[in-house]
């Protein structure tokens, strides 16, 4: 199995393909990233380049998700909240709570 360089990647990315593919739409992934529709375009296409598959394709309705991009949702947001989950500040502690003996 190959593994992957992660050092050579800009993790950024992977916030950006999930906004991509809740949106479908690169002007509103922009807004809702607080990005220009530019930048989230540039990284649309590191992406491609990333996961060598078109993940967004336009099509008269819209954009439309190749089928390793709609595999590639769940664990994305799987993956960024267990981010978030390990980067938030640990809940207080009740010192009422404890028992025993220190």
């Amino acid at each position: 199995m190959h593994r992957v360089n992660l050092r050579g990647i800009d993790l950024n990315l992977l916030v950006v393909l999930k906004a991509l593919l809740e949106e479908r739409s690169t002007t509103k992934a922009a807004e809702r990233l607080a990005m220009s529709q530019p930048a989230v375009s540039r990284a649309l296409s590191r992406l491609r380049l990333l996961y060598d598959d078109p993940l967004l394709i336009r099509t008269p309705q819209g954009m439309e998700a190749t089928v390793r991009a709609e595999a590639l949702l769940l664990p994305l947001r799987e993956i960024l909240a267990g981010i978030e989950h390990t980067l938030s500040p640990p809940p207080e502690l009740d010192p009422s709570c404890f028992e025993g003996v220190l």
